[in-house]
């Protein structure tokens, strides 16, 4: 049976720090200000960069936000017309001609990981794509959504492989289900104990997969 590869996005296929912060100004020219109402000038220092390096439910969590303060960025993400400019890693073409089954799976709010997915144009080399919205309700988080793509697809877990940067998220899931677990490490991250593999350079999935 062929294997599954189920792939993240972000600092997996592209580097997140690579969308400008003049693409989404608009939205932090607006959210800032209700940071620093609520937590003052000093924490707002702290916690605007870390909404660029970590997810916002991460951050979100850290800081204790509110839910009013949680569904304003919420809804200022989701009113907003993203033009991101972002670009695969130069190694994706490795990814393209890869004969298995590909899968994405993302976490983030659902419209600005649709738009990353549209701008960066790889939706038809996967067969199915999955957002972890962070705002779901019913939210079932990665390792939900890895059970429902086993059962749904009735695979053999020894066939499946993920392939993502981050040790608290697809890795550490992937690693709890029984999977072959690839952490790609393009930013010179130390491998994770959740990891079976490290690689820094696509090529090398190649040889893991033979």
């Amino acid at each position: 049976m062929n294997k599954l590869l189920i792939f993240d996005l972000d600092d997996t296929l592209f580097e997140t720090k690579s969308i400008s912060k003049k693409a989404v100004k608009p939205i932090f020219d607006t959210f800032e200000p209700l940071l620093l109402k609520t937590f003052g000038e000093e924490i707002t220092q702290q916690i605007v960069p870390e909404l660029w390096q970590f997810p916002f439910d991460v951050v979100a969590q850290k800081y204790k936000f509110s839910n009013a303060l949680s569904s304003e960025f919420a809804r200022l993400i989701n009113g907003y017309d993203f033009k991101l400019n972002i670009k695969v890693f130069d190694d994706f073409e490795v990814i393209k001609n890869l004969k298995q089954d590909k899968t994405l799976v993302t976490t983030g709010f659902s419209k600005l990981q649709e738009a990353k997915i549209r701008d960066l144009g790889i939706k038809n080399y996967f067969s199915s794509i999955y957002i972890d919205d962070i705002l779901d309700s019913n939210r079932i988080f990665k390792k939900g959504i890895f059970k429902n793509i086993l059962l749904e697809k009735n695979i053999n877990p020894e066939l499946v492989y993920v392939i993502g940067d981050n040790p608290n998220s697809e890795l550490k899931a992937g690693f709890e289900l029984g999977l072959h677990t690839v952490q790609v490490s393009k930013l010179g991250q130390k491998q994770s104990n959740y990891s079976v593999y490290c690689i820094s350079d696509y090529k090398e999935l190649i040889t893991i997969l033979e």
